[in-house]
């Protein structure tokens, strides 16, 4: 049940409504929040406005296309805020340096974005650090702050420790700047940009070159939208029921979970396992609540009541396949890790049985979310899970074709930039972005792609293969027809 029916849902979801009234129960629960259409704080007319700073790498590297396209994004996201939004530019190689902030004229600022150009090597974390304290200078109560960080190369000098910027990326998440990192082509560290996103509550993309501007463009409108800044859930629980197991891999403050900045038709959701003692119940129910805040202030609150029953009419009670999905995901999302691990040792064979269980696990809960009474939101999760599912089938696909031919040069670059793609995708569903936007079947589509080329060339280096490595090639066609 929900306490509010405004722009802003927060819905308590149980494994079961009821548990036995004889002897303790572990009991999954879910929190969801749903976002609707028009509930940012810029659409509803109220004071908060953005703090907005871009960093853009300007190493050797980012010469051409890639530094034209940062420049075009910066200008045209300049012409569409707001008087009273804040913008700073920040570029980076080997120093760093403030190219606009918000004391600066338009026609200034157009002007100094237009004169950057290339430099020397890659100092990311100086170039991030100048852009949160930019970002601390010149913020107030009115404005939320975010800050979208471009690189293209590996960082060869500053900070490189993934828990040095780990906990940096926490601390300015603690003061309320969000950082999104965009990772260009085919050599950035993809470690080092998704420690920064994940640890600030930002998004972590791997993309090509042709892609930079489109992804500007998706950052910039998703901030422009934002919903909640800073959300916190707080669980609200009787006594006789304690959490048992978090099934989610958020950070706390205090007693409230941290979850990630919220916008437009933005959905969030995360689970926990209850432990459920009848005994130390008062009366013959369990309302297990939560509590919603933006920061400190509360937004909403939810209940669900949870029935003591006989053993018998309890485990007869319906369970809710949107609770058993998100768990699986939080369970699949845990395996991610593992399969990166394999990839990097080249253990195709143990990641292909991860991936393979992955896919069974996903039909399970499609199977189950089928069977339930047609909603909105149950055709949503099934579209959610499709794609996750063929996601997985692909990767099965491609360890069948590259495990033979490990040692070719072709196949361990493909393996590099394939890497960036699954490390984007396991960002995504461990950050619960919930959706499949058209930019990750793009991405996926690119991989497939590309696959599909690189096995024409194993079919010539390798002859005696060819007709083998034919019939990895033809599936994998079929797959690139169906995004």
């Amino acid at each position: 049940m929900t306490e509010n029916d405004g722009p802003i849902e927060l819905v308590v979801l149980t494994e079961r409504p009821a548990v036995r009234d004889d002897a303790p129960t572990d009991l999954d629960v879910v929190v969801e929040i749903r976002c609707r259409a028009g509930s940012s704080a810029r659409e509803a007319g109220d004071a908060m406005r953005m703090n907005l700073c871009v960093v853009i790498d300007r190493s050797g590297s980012m010469d051409g296309r890639k530094l034209e396209t940062a420049k075009r994004s910066c200008l045209d996201i300049l012409g569409r805020l707001a008087e009273q939004d804040l913008f700073t530019v920040v570029v980076f190689d080997d120093q760093a340096e403030v190219v606009t902030n918000p004391q600066m004229s338009r026609s200034e600022a157009q002007e100094r974005i237009r004169a950057i150009a290339t430099g020397g090597m890659t100092n990311l974390s100086l170039g991030w650090y100048l852009g949160l304290l930019e970002l601390q200078t010149h913020t107030t109560e009115q404005h939320y702050n975010r800050l979208f960080l471009l690189s293209d190369g590996q960082a060869n000098a500053g900070e490189t420790k993934r828990t040095t910027l780990a906990r940096e990326a926490a601390q300015s998440r603690d003061l309320g700047i969000t950082t999104s990192t965009i990772g260009i082509g085919e050599d950035f560290a993809e470690d080092t940009l998704e420690t920064i996103a994940s640890g600030s509550g930002g998004r972590f993309w791997s993309i090509s070159e042709s892609r930079l501007e489109d992804i500007i463009e998706e950052e910039f409108s998703g901030a422009l939208s934002t919903t909640l800044d800073r959300p916190r859930v707080e669980l609200t629980l009787p006594g006789g029921v304690v959490l048992d197991q978090e099934l989610n891999i958020l950070k706390k403050s205090g007693n409230r979970y941290r979850v990630r900045p919220l916008k437009g038709e933005d959905m969030f959701n995360f689970a926990v396992r209850l432990s459920i003692d009848p005994k130390a119940l008062e009366g013959e129910r369990a309302e297990i609540g939560a509590r919603l805040f933006d920061a400190d202030q509360l937004v909403t609150t939810a209940t669900a009541v949870v029935e003591l029953l006989p053993i018998e009419q309890a485990t007869a009670t319906a369970s809710e396949p949107l609770v058993l999905s998100v768990v699986s995901q939080y369970t699949m999302t845990t395996s991610d890790e593992e399969m990166l691990e394999k990839l990097d040792t080249g253990d195709m064979n143990l990641m292909k049985r991860l991936l393979i269980a992955e896919v069974e696990g996903m039909r399970h809960v499609r199977d189950a979310l089928e069977a339930e009474q047609d909603t909105e939101r149950r055709r949503f999760e099934l579209a959610n899970l499709m794609a996750r599912g063929l996601m997985s089938e692909v990767s099965v696909e491609l360890t069948e074709l590259l495990a033979p031919y490990l040692a070719d040069p072709g196949v361990d670059r493909f393996l590099s930039f394939w890497r960036k793609g699954l490390r984007q995708e396991k960002f995504r569903w461990s950050n619960r972005d919930c959706g499949v936007s058209a930019f990750d079947e793009e991405s996926v589509a690119e991989v497939v792609a590309r696959a599909i080329t690189l096995g024409g060339e194993l079919a010539v280096r390798y002859p005696g293969d060819a007709k083998a490595i034919g019939r990895r090639v033809e599936a994998l066609r079929e797959y690139l027809e169906r995004f």
